[in-house]
């Protein structure tokens, strides 16, 4: 199992957008930059998932978003915990 274009995109923006900001510490930038490299080759690490997950987890309650993104990204959270739990 993997994330289609659709999921994948929608992951990358929602981490580009949101942590790597200039606000965003070094290391937090370098660590959702490392995830989105591995997630552009299909190289993802179960910490790769990890972060990915965290950052769903934190952006789900503050997004503004319409019901169908709202939707993705649940899916796209669904999906993360099921890649998860198959690296185990």
């Amino acid at each position: 199992m993997q994330y289609t274009d659709n999921e994948a995109a929608l992951i990358g923006g929602l981490i580009s957008t949101y942590f790597l900001r200039p606000a965003v510490s070094a290391a937090l930038k370098d660590s959702y930059t490392r995830v989105l490299e591995h997630l552009r080759t299909g190289r993802l690490s179960a910490g790769d998932l990890q972060q990915i997950q965290k950052a769903l987890t934190f952006l789900t309650p503050t997004c503004r978003m319409s019901r169908e993104a709202q939707r993705d990204l649940m899916g796209v959270n669904l999906k993360t915990t099921a890649l998860l739990r198959s690296c185990h």
